[in-house]
């Protein structure tokens, strides 16, 4: 009989199995996420304050750890993964030798752009500021070690919350360590995006896609259009994949559960919209045609203009902690 204890396991097996690589992003749908998400942090979070104490939840080997200590943040990093945070230990400075802070691989243009551009905020934003190496704990979310109000800012990428078996007691504690008038930028999984018509398609197709969804899973989000959901989802190498369940929230949702627990939304940002008219699998490959890093740039093109949020894969909010 499969249990939450062992489901919680069996997630904390694959992340440590996949810290190895957790930094080799040589994919499309990952590096247009991980740049997008860093360029809306710098810009919309560290432009507009600059938080004292920062607690990155879910950091993985400490992607946005570091970018918020390069914008002179005291930062501490969090994750239930010991092999995570044994990476994110050894990387005493993310900078290259030119100075420039890289926290993955340039592999395409749009990176290039959005490492530019940041990096520009930070040395002009932040460049007198100090510079300290943040502090990396195995810890639980529903049980951190910090007192009440102890954060300025929270973080939380990752899918954190689309990840734990209880959001809503993980959020509660978050909110707990979380001064008022303190502030929030989290990532989740969203419900509503090309890719769930895709999976229901790729079902009739037999997998050809390289989803590997069960029907059930697959028509679930349509009969329950309203509700977040959980589903399967196959996580690490294509050709092994290990499936673990992940909560699919809806923006209605959260912003009810925001309401409850007295956060404000600043602003909402959806990722992976317009360029999730390709199919994820066929995004996440690690050497992507020329017909298909061509198509994605138009599409991103025209995912960056749109001004307002589109149904995506991932949705990221700024919140605020009323006092």
């Amino acid at each position: 009989m499969i249990t939450h204890r062992s489901i919680k396991n069996l997630q904390n097996n694959v992340f440590d199995e996949q810290s190895i690589n957790y930094d080799n992003i040589t994919d499309l749908c990952y590096s247009w996420l991980f740049s997008r998400l860093h360029f809306i942090i710098s810009k919309y979070v560290l432009e507009t304050q600059t938080p004292q104490r920062v607690l990155d939840v879910g950091c993985g080997t400490g992607f946005q750890s570091f970018l918020y200590a390069y914008a002179g943040s005291f930062v501490v990093g969090i994750d239930i993964s010991e092999n995570m945070i044994k990476s994110a230990m050894s990387k005493h400075n993310p900078k290259s030798s030119n100075d420039k802070l890289i926290l993955f691989a340039e592999n395409f243009d749009f990176v290039i752009k959005y490492n530019d551009l940041i990096n520009s905020a930070i040395n002009q934003n932040f460049g007198y500021k100090s510079y300290s190496t943040p502090k990396f704990l195995v810890c639980d979310v529903y049980k951190l070690p910090f007192p009440d109000g102890y954060f300025s800012h929270i973080n939380s990428c990752g899918s954190v919350l689309s990840l734990v078996e209880h959001s809503h007691l993980a959020l509660k504690e978050l909110i707990r360590v979380l001064r008022p008038g303190g502030t929030l930028f989290i990532e989740v999984e969203s419900k509503w995006n090309m890719d769930r018509f895709w999976t229901l398609f790729d079902v009739l197709l037999r997998n050809k896609l390289g989803y590997w969804t069960t029907f059930n899973d697959a028509c679930k989000p349509f009969l329950s259009p309203r509700q977040c959901i959980s589903i399967s989802y196959p996580y690490g190498e294509h050709d092994n994949p290990v499936n673990i369940r992940i909560k699919l929230f809806t923006n209605k949702c959260l912003k009810d559960e925001f309401s409850r627990l007295n956060l404000k939304v600043i602003k909402r940002w959806t990722i992976l919209s317009i360029t999730n008219l390709i199919p994820s699998p066929i995004l996440d490959t690690n050497s992507p045609s020329t017909f298909l890093k061509r198509l994605f740039k138009v599409l991103s093109f025209l995912e960056e203009k749109v001004p307002f949020p589109l149904p995506g894969c991932t949705a990221a909010y700024f919140l605020q902690k009323n006092h």
